[in-house]
């Protein structure tokens, strides 16, 4: 019996010793992630796997966000960002510029400006990029994108072994200094496209309706995606 009772003591302690130094990343509300260490999977606070090599995290979220210009009410939702930093056992916070024109969505989608803190309000090092798709982008496969991203040399990068360490810190760049993002790889090429701004008062466009399509397939359940894809192909 008291062996029992000392084996089921040390399993507690050891339970609760790892629940008490869990490393997690908190995402502001208008942000989720899409994939999180090439996985596809939604959330807002995300648990971090320390056993990596270097800790490293590769984190792919959208910013969407909705905001009144000129009258008119509108809905932004992003380019895939790629974010990619070394991670220890405590929270990490994500933060994004306010999006309040469709000028500054723009502006943020040519050049996300984000900024990753420690529980202490110290500024992480970390790198980031773009997931790019050239096309419809309905129903997009990201674990399969990603995949293919990391077999190439593109700056985020990340791979569960052999993992290039972070570059500098761009986090501590001044937003109004820090350069442009110029992603470097096939993904980059698209670049240049419009972000999505969906005016509520005019008749939505192809475009507008493909990324709206996507969304709503993204949120949907296997079976609705399922049936949706069946009514496509009749």
């Amino acid at each position: 019996m008291r062996l029992f009772i000392r084996f089921a003591l040390s399993l507690s302690a050891l339970i609760l010793s790892q629940n008490s130094v869990a490393a997690s990343l908190l995402l502001p509300d208008n942000a989720n992630t899409v994939l999180v260490n090439g996985i596809a999977i939604e959330q807002q606070q995300v648990a971090l796997d320390i056993s990596t090599p270097q800790g490293l995290q590769q984190i792919a979220f959208r910013y969407q966000a909705r905001f009144r210009d000129q009258g008119s009410q509108h809905s932004f939702s992003s380019d895939v960002i790629i974010l990619r930093f070394a991670a220890v056992e405590q929270t990490y916070q994500l933060s994004l510029p306010s999006i309040r024109s469709q000028s500054s969505a723009q502006q943020f989608n040519d050049s996300p400006k984000l900024t990753l803190t420690d529980q202490a309000g110290n500024a992480v090092a970390f790198t980031q990029d773009k997931l790019m798709k050239k096309g419809l982008q309905l129903g997009r496969d990201f674990e399969q994108e990603i995949a293919k991203y990391n077999t190439s040399a593109n700056p985020a990068r990340w791979t569960k072994v052999n993992v290039i360490a972070p570059e500098a810190a761009v986090a501590t760049a001044p937003a109004s200094t820090a350069p442009p993002l110029k992603a470097q790889s096939e993904y980059a090429q698209a670049e240049n496209m419009h972000p999505t701004m969906i005016d509520n008062t005019q008749q939505p466009n192809q475009v507008e309706v493909s990324t709206m399509l996507d969304y709503w397939y993204q949120k949907a359940s296997p079976q609705t995606q399922a049936d949706f894809k069946a009514r496509i192909n009749q």
